[in-house]
């Protein structure tokens, strides 16, 4: 009686032990785990103090693209509390939290990261918009000197495993302006290699799956000779504005994918309303807008390709509602083509055709799919090389399929199926 009596103390003691590590330790407001944070750009502060010699404050440091002086690392101030994470057996765990006006550094390299990381419950989550990596505390608001004195800060930044923090904010790191800069491709990492040869051809098949899906179309290209001069037209023009938009092998404007948010939110809105589609940021509608106010900001990947696609037939002077609608069972709107499964049905009711990527290779502008299409899973879109490089709602500014990690292309990027216009053919292997 006397021992269980004394285990019982001890069970009780290590539980109540355990809720003291877990509880908040700070007086800011609770920590956002939506995968909806931002930030904004810290514009470099000039120098002008005068010089000793001349009495003539130093000229501006030139830091525009073709300057002597090469930009490395961006400075943003965080919009809201955030945790910072860092990564420890293949599992994002949390650091610390940080105030809202906490002063971050990342550099111009960044890379983003999808591991699965632990939420303030204790849970095993995973978030298709992944996390940027490695991050740097600057400094924090004033009025929180006092808990981030800067020995700590420093030991912070020298934690094992890096420093992780949401991916939401590369909206604010890319900005609207300038262009994208190229992704040259390189040489095969371990990781890519084990799923796919060095020229992209998978080593995996989803053949099976994806016959049953969509057996009646699948790899049954359609003749350009087949179309009519309207048809051949249509399909064209949209498929170049989606090459225009994704495209990172050449300099490719931002404004096709990034705008201000609120601009963003009032474009969602209206869509909503009155089925108006914006030219421009499809990538800043989809997940800062759409997908978060819809509920859905972890996981917006077939939204932000849907926005993709609406707005290839805008720029092109199509309505998206020829071909997506209710009538067929396949509308463009995020109540529907928000989920993986419905938008790679979507394509298939509206006639684009699947094309399995063992036999054929996505060119560029093809809708992937991870595996077969289903949900839960992925969508992005081939932004070069065969789908070597992509772009997707986690990696806007384009990932080198190359370069990233054996686990994020196991979860991720093992392309079963890619979607293209009808008269649009791969070519084969």
């Amino acid at each position: 009686m006397i021992r269980t009596t004394s285990l019982k103390r001890t069970v009780f003691l290590f539980f109540a032990l355990g809720l003291a590590a877990c509880a908040r330790s700070n007086d800011w407001p609770s920590i956002d785990e939506s995968g909806n944070e931002s930030a904004s750009v810290v514009e470099p502060t000039p120098d002008v103090t005068p010089s000793p010699v001349t009495g003539e404050p130093p000229a501006p440091t030139p830091t525009e693209p073709g300057s002597d002086v090469a930009v490395t690392s961006q400075k943003l101030l965080l919009n809201q509390a955030m945790t910072l994470r860092y990564e420890k057996a293949g599992v994002l765990e949390a650091k610390i939290e940080l105030p809202e006006g906490t002063q971050i550094e990342v550099p111009t390299n960044y890379d983003v990261k999808h591991l699965d990381f632990r939420n303030s419950s204790g849970n095993i989550e995973r978030s298709s918009t992944g996390f940027l990596y490695p991050v740097k505390i600057v400094s924090v608001a004033s009025q929180y000197v006092s808990q981030f004195p800067q020995k700590k800060i420093d030991e912070i930044n020298q934690t094992s495993g890096g420093l992780f923090i949401f991916a939401s904010i590369v909206g604010s790191l890319e900005g609207s302006d300038g262009n994208f800069a190229v992704v040259a491709g390189s040489t095969p990492g371990a990781g890519f290699l084990k799923y796919y040869d060095p020229t992209g051809k998978p080593k995996f098949k989803y053949t099976n799956s994806v016959t049953k899906r969509f057996g009646a179309r699948l790899n049954k290209g359609v003749s350009p000779s087949s179309l009519s001069a309207a048809q051949k037209q249509k399909w064209d023009s949209i498929y170049s504005e989606l090459k225009k938009a994704v495209n990172r092998t050449v300099a490719t404007p931002k404004s096709y994918l990034m705008m201000d948010k609120a601009k963003a939110t009032q474009w969602s809105i209206n869509f909503e309303k009155s089925g108006v589609i914006s030219p421009l940021g499809a990538w800043t509608i989809a997940t800062q807008a759409t997908a978060v106010r819809h509920g859905f900001s972890n996981v917006p990947c077939a939204e932000f390709q849907s926005e993709l696609l609406r707005q290839a037939y805008q720029r092109a002077g199509y309505r998206v509602t020829e071909d997506f609608s209710k009538g067929k069972g396949n509308e463009l709107i995020w109540s529907n083509s928000a989920a993986v499964v419905n938008f790679s049905m979507a394509l298939y009711k509206a006639g684009w055709v699947p094309w399995d990527s063992t036999l054929y290779r996505p060119i560029l502008g093809s809708f992937l799919m991870n595996g077969s299409g289903l949900t839960p899973g992925h969508t992005y879109i081939s932004a070069g090389d065969d789908g070597m490089i992509i772009v997707d709602n986690g990696a806007p500014q384009g990932r080198d399929l190359r370069k990233t990690t054996e686990k994020t292309i196991s979860i991720m990027y093992q392309t079963g199926v890619f979607f293209l216009p009808p008269g649009i053919t791969p070519p084969a292997w």
